[in-house]
């Protein structure tokens, strides 16, 4: 950026030493380094967020090109589906026919069921408890069951 040669920064230096002396030339020397370091940091978080915002401009960018894709691809396929409703309609169903009015005997098939109902489960018999067998147990939880 600055083309500053070794010669003419040692003749800055020795300036700077003559004018400020050598009890402030320290202090005024952190001083300009601190601020070298600040407009430093500055500039590299102003282009990073340049970076960020150019990047971000990129993304909705794509997003406005690829929603607008989706939309042309929508209202393409709507058309077609539009276009073959209509030709299965008037290949059903041709256009200068009216419909004709349900007969009975459609009406009743319509109301009977395909399949038959399904057979009601036979009843379930219980034995007597013979006096001689134990009446069975709970089970045990598993927290109170003991392992060997």
């Amino acid at each position: 950026m600055f083309d500053i040669s070794f010669s003419e920064l040692a003749l800055c230096f020795i300036v700077a030493l003559v004018v400020l002396g050598p009890e402030r030339l320290p202090k005024v020397a952190r001083t300009v380094g601190r601020w070298s370091g600040q407009a430093r940091a500055y500039m590299r978080n102003l282009s990073t967020e340049l970076e960020r915002e150019t990047s971000v401009a990129d993304i909705k960018r794509q997003f406005q090109e690829a929603q607008q894709a989706l939309l042309d691809s929508k209202a393409a396929l709507e058309n077609s589906t539009r276009a073959l409703t209509s030709e299965v309609r008037e290949r059903i169903q041709p256009p200068s026919e009216t419909p004709a009015a349900p007969t009975a005997e459609a009406a009743a098939a319509a109301a009977t069921p395909l399949l038959p109902a399904p057979a009601p489960a036979p009843p379930v018999e219980q034995k007597p408890a013979d006096a001689g067998t134990a009446a069975p147990r709970a089970p045990v939880p598993p927290s109170e069951q003991q392992y060997p």
